[in-house]
């Protein structure tokens, strides 16, 4: 508590008697309660399996009195149960202690996607107050850009009327973000006009 007392008594007075044989004394707390801090953290997600988030929560001084603060996972850019693990519970203090990690899973995998952010909130804190109320967790995407490729064709050209030649455009892996390619049609030993139809354009792979 804030304050703590204790007690001065008098006995065995010699050629005097006793009054008031009983005094208190008070010991106020003059030091201000600590506050509780959560840190960022920074994880590569890896691509299977799964990767520990540590968010560490400090106190700013130790405390002769148990700490406590609750904790909650929230989605920032990344997703419960696909990106990483949703978990709550509350972080002790047992006087002395100054530092409590909090574990975040993370599960991996070969998407191609941009980093990601999950919270960690604070809230409900005891015998102290919150100076940092969310940490930032960053999940860094660890899996390469995809790479591009268009095929070559074969195409014979009849006597009348059109041919068309269907070119593939194809990625090499999927990607969570909408990728974009330009594409022209330029004349090789074949003339523009005469024997095939110029055009330009943009090809869009939807995400996934």
């Amino acid at each position: 508590s804030d304050l703590e007392t204790f007690t001065v008594t008098l006995s065995n007075p010699v050629n005097a008697t006793l009054g008031n044989a009983s005094a208190t004394g008070t010991i106020t707390d003059d030091d201000s309660a600590p506050t509780i801090s959560v840190a960022d953290v920074s994880v590569t997600e890896g691509n299977a399996g799964t990767t520990t988030a540590s968010f560490l929560v400090s106190l700013s001084a130790a405390s002769g009195q148990t700490v406590t603060v609750a904790y909650a996972t929230a989605d920032g850019s990344a997703t419960a149960g696909s990106d990483y693990v949703a978990t709550s519970g509350t972080v002790t203090f047992t006087p002395g202690i100054t530092s409590q990690p909090v574990a975040v899973t993370i599960n991996g995998d070969t998407t191609v996607e941009p980093n990601e952010t999950v919270f960690v909130n604070l809230s409900a804190p005891t015998n102290a107050s919150i100076l940092n109320v969310q940490g930032v967790g960053t999940i860094v995407n660890d899996d390469g850009i995809p790479v591009v490729t268009i095929n070559d064709v074969q195409v014979a050209e009849g006597n009348a009327g059109t041919t068309a030649a269907t070119f593939t455009v194809t990625l090499s892996e999927t990607s969570t973000q909408q990728v974009t390619v330009d594409y022209a049609v330029v004349a090789g030993t074949a003339t523009a006009g005469a024997d095939f139809t110029s055009a330009t354009g943009t090809v869009t792979f939807a995400p996934n």
